[in-house]
């Protein structure tokens, strides 16, 4: 451990050995884990007040790792998006966060960023936070009482703020392997599509037969205090046929479900556009690829 003065704070740094350490300095008064530390330093260099204790678990094996059963693909909070790119069984049965993954950032920040730490940040833009509510993942969180499992839609409370309580940390992130043939959509907004914050972002996967929807899900970025699924959404396009008219009535009621603010990259209003626009034209797509048969 290491200590640096930066003017009357003192900034400590350590690396804990095992989950046990871990646990113990997460105990201390002011304590932050990072790994990577990739959104960390950005929001320093804008004036973020440094922690007091950085605990650092980039080289924690216990919480690094793919594992993969039939039924669930388990990625410890660790595990660096690169890593998690080149594992087959991802590819093959997440697509959607391949796609999103690859698009967020350059290969140097993906072979430091976590999927972990992404999510933890709690950022309202967080790109993979879409592909983790589409697939209803949830997050695996140690605290001294033990582990508990919290669906992804419920861990994030607030622009910066989720369900970890002080003290605990994210040990990995479960996704169930998908039971049916999803059609993928996925889009972000914003000056670039990659390395940038998005205005807005809006996924979709969809499962239709002879046309007819038979489960759709949508999650939404950057229009609401936290990534957010549109349930009222999928509720309107269940059991309906596709076509231009539920296109319509779809993003219609898209643009009255979000809740997006004025800030210095959109507006309110360009926000809900998007998610209708987007909308519209995924379902489009959709209704060409469901053909006549799922």
């Amino acid at each position: 451990m290491f200590e640096h003065s930066r003017g009357v704070a003192q900034l400590q740094y350590v690396k804990p050995r095992n989950e046990e350490e871990l646990l113990v300095q997460l105990q201390r008064e002011g304590a932050m884990v990072v790994c990577g530390a990739t959104d960390v330093l950005v929001r320093m260099r804008r004036g973020m007040s440094p922690p007091e204790l950085v605990v650092d678990i980039a080289d924690l094996h216990e919480l690094k790792g793919i594992s993969v059963s039939t039924d669930m693909i388990v990625i410890g909070a660790a595990t660096t998006e690169e890593v998690l790119l080149r594992e087959r069984a991802v590819g093959c049965q997440l697509p959607l966060l391949v796609e999103v993954l690859r698009s967020l950032a350059s290969p140097q920040i993906r072979s430091r960023g976590t999927l972990g730490g992404n999510i933890a940040n709690a950022s309202p833009a967080a790109d993979s936070a879409i592909p983790l509510l589409l697939y209803e993942a949830s997050v695996q969180i140690v605290g001294t009482g033990g582990q508990r499992d919290v669906p992804i839609d419920r861990f994030f409370i607030g622009p910066g703020r989720t369900a970890l309580r002080p003290g605990e940390y994210i040990r990995s992130i479960a996704v169930p392997v998908p039971r049916v043939q999803w059609h993928a959509f996925y889009h972000k907004v914003g000056q670039r599509r990659g390395l940038v914050i998005a205005v807005a972002s809006l996924g979709m996967l969809i499962c239709c037969r002879n046309g007819v929807v038979e489960e759709a899900r949508l999650a939404a970025g950057s229009v609401a205090p936290t990534p957010m699924r549109l349930r009222t959404v999928e509720s309107l396009l269940l059991n309906r046929t596709l076509g231009e008219a539920l296109a319509l009535e779809a993003a219609r009621l898209a643009t009255s479900t979000v809740r997006p603010i004025d800030d210095i990259r959109a507006t309110a209003r360009y926000r809900r556009q998007v998610i209708g626009d987007l909308l519209q034209e995924f379902l489009g797509s959709a209704c060409g690829l469901a053909g006549g048969s799922r």
